[in-house]
């Protein structure tokens, strides 16, 4: 109960229903969630250890912030453990069949897409590049990568719709098509297009201009 309230905080953090910044009442959680009080407080509690929540003296907790260097840096941890994660997978010489998983978590993303669910193509987002991490069969990346996963949940949420989703789905497929055939040159280059979108977005005016129509 406890990780499943912790995903609902993160959910609707995708979806705008939180902005960085903004006081998570626990009672309000609860209520929402139809829960008790205490599976929400450990939550929070979990996800202030993953970065995703911050708590203040006489503030409480509040939803990380979010700033267009912050995600500069988030990206660049990022775009280190998926470059080592695609490398150690074309090592491993893994074709169709080994990634047969990050297909499926692809076709998740695009269904989640084509049906406008926010919170869940960014959870089927998170999905298919955690699942590229496992596959490395590294352990340490892979526990890296999951103490990201949930920040990035919320950066990719604020950036939905700067891109055109069709264009992601896309590169899933390309990305993965390089990894089946073999050619890390190519997955990488994939990868750096993939990730690249951030740059150039000005996130604290988005997050402002969320706030005015949310007023």
């Amino acid at each position: 109960m406890v990780e499943q309230a912790a995903e609902a905080v993160v959910a609707a953090a995708a979806r705008g229903a939180f902005l960085p910044g903004d006081r998570l009442v626990e009672a309000e959680i609860a209520r929402d969630l139809g829960i008790s009080r205490v599976p929400v407080r450990e939550a929070l509690r979990l996800l202030e250890s993953q970065g995703i929540v911050v708590s203040t003296p006489y503030k409480g907790m509040r939803l990380m912030q979010v700033t267009s260097q912050g995600v500069a840096e988030l990206f660049r941890v990022r775009n280190a453990l998926e470059t080592l994660a695609l490398r150690e997978i074309v090592a491993a010489g893994m074709r169709a069949a080994a990634l047969e998983g990050a297909r499926r978590a692809a076709e998740t993303h695009e269904q989640a897409v084509a049906e406008a669910d926010t919170a869940a193509a960014v959870a089927a987002d998170a999905a298919f590049h955690g699942e590229l991490c496992r596959l490395s069969g590294n352990a340490a990346l892979h526990a890296l990568w999951l103490g990201l996963a949930r920040q990035l949940c919320v950066v990719w949420g604020l950036g939905l719709g700067v891109r055109d989703s069709r264009t992601i789905v896309a590169e899933h497929r390309a990305l993965l098509d390089c990894l089946e055939g073999g050619d890390a040159d190519g997955a990488r280059t994939a990868l750096e297009a993939h990730i690249a979108w951030h740059e150039g977005f000005d996130f604290e005016t988005a997050i402002e201009a969320r706030r005015r129509q949310r007023r």
